[in-house]
């Protein structure tokens, strides 16, 4: 597994370097035969980021789960670019966030790549 994620601030990068995974941007990516998860943004009121979906265009078949961060201000619009990229892609939306996410935000994603990998090999 892969931890491939979208950042403008830095928050993403952030985030993913304490899941315990390899960790890329969506610019570094280069795709080999290891799944990935994917770390994206809210932009303007709950867009995807088009550099988020230049990545999904040409690999959204290695990503397995999608987490995305976003501002709870934005109301309904929270973390909705995830919930778009679930819709137009059929990835699961494992969680949203806000900012870098806290140590429980972390661990969601942990528990769930662990449990996604423990069903994929049995």
């Amino acid at each position: 597994m892969v931890i491939v994620y979208d950042s403008l601030t830095g928050q993403g990068k952030r985030f993913a370097s304490h899941l315990e995974y390899k960790c890329m941007s969506v610019s570094e990516y280069i795709e080999s035969k290891e799944e990935v998860f994917l770390l994206t943004r809210s932009i303007n009121f709950g867009e995807v980021p088009k550099t988020t979906e230049i990545f999904l265009k040409n690999f959204a078949h290695k990503v397995v789960g999608v987490a995305v961060s976003g501002n709870r201000t934005w109301g309904h619009n929270y973390g909705k670019a995830g919930e778009t990229i679930e819709n137009e892609y059929h990835i699961p939306l494992v969680l949203k966030y806000e900012g870098s996410g806290y140590p429980e935000d972390r661990q969601v994603i942990k528990d769930w790549i662990k449990e996604y990998i423990n069903k994929r090999e049995t």
